[in-house]
């Protein structure tokens, strides 16, 4: 039975996270019918139905994201086609639970077990991630093209090394969001806000993954996602900054 429905977007995944480690530990399998939802338990089974032509696809839940605003889910590759999905890319759809899981678990899944989640999400990464920290606000203000007042930051942009674990609390696809989220993160957690830059180049587009980190090791980096989730941060998970 139906037990859940939702409306929004859906992506798919690039094939270059083929292969790649989930959320759930899974490897991403391109070929395989299999989705990312933010909150629904591993294993869970939803129908994902497009809106306009009707076109739907049932698959597995066994990742985590996509964590932008709007979206509800990315699906594989296999499952994009079965939609035909690949030409639009993104596409409005209801997603609806047909089978789920007795032991649900929401959130990022992280107990305290130090369970460790590698979720790269919709990334579309085909370069080294970047990372820039120490984004402050300036007092000062500038003014956009169209007139208004947009605020002005002083910014320590810095490589950092790709070691430790971290809080992935967001993915974003524009830029302009960032720097707010970042302002948000240095007063909650002072020098511990992260940006991954990755760019697609075949796409010519950008996803930025904010982190809340370094932190020396998994178990640190757990109870910091507990403490993240608690701050409103639905969905955020522990990521390994080593294998970025």
């Amino acid at each position: 039975a139906i037990q859940k429905e939702e409306y929004g977007k859906a992506g798919y995944y690039a094939d270059s996270l083929h292969g790649r480690k989930t959320a759930s530990g899974e490897k991403y399998d391109k070929y395989e019918f299999t989705c990312a939802h933010k909150t629904l338990a591993f294993g869970t089974k939803v129908r994902v139905t497009r809106l306009d032509n009707k076109k739907s696809v049932i698959c597995r839940v066994n990742d985590r994201g996509p964590f932008v605003e709007g979206y509800v889910t990315d699906i594989s590759r296999a499952a994009a086609e079965e939609i035909g999905l690949i030409k639009v890319g993104v596409t409005r759809v209801k997603l609806e639970v047909v089978q789920a899981v007795s032991t649900a678990r929401v959130g990022a899944d992280v107990d305290g077990n130090t369970k460790l989640l590698t979720s790269k999400g919709i990334t579309r990464t085909v370069t080294p991630a970047q990372y820039s920290n120490d984004l402050q606000p300036s007092s000062s203000r500038s003014y956009s093209s169209n007139g208004q007042p947009s605020e002005l930051y002083s910014v320590d942009i810095q490589k950092s090394r790709k070691q430790g674990f971290g809080v992935q609390v967001s993915t974003l696809y524009n830029a302009d969001n960032v720097l707010p989220v970042i302002k948000k993160l240095q007063q909650e957690w002072p020098n511990k806000a992260m940006v991954s830059v990755e760019h697609d180049e075949a796409y010519d587009k950008s996803t930025y993954r904010v982190i809340v980190g370094p932190f020396s090791d998994a178990k640190t980096a757990a109870v910091q996602q507990k403490t993240a989730a608690k701050k409103g941060y639905k969905g955020c998970f522990v990521v390994d900054l080593g294998g970025m």
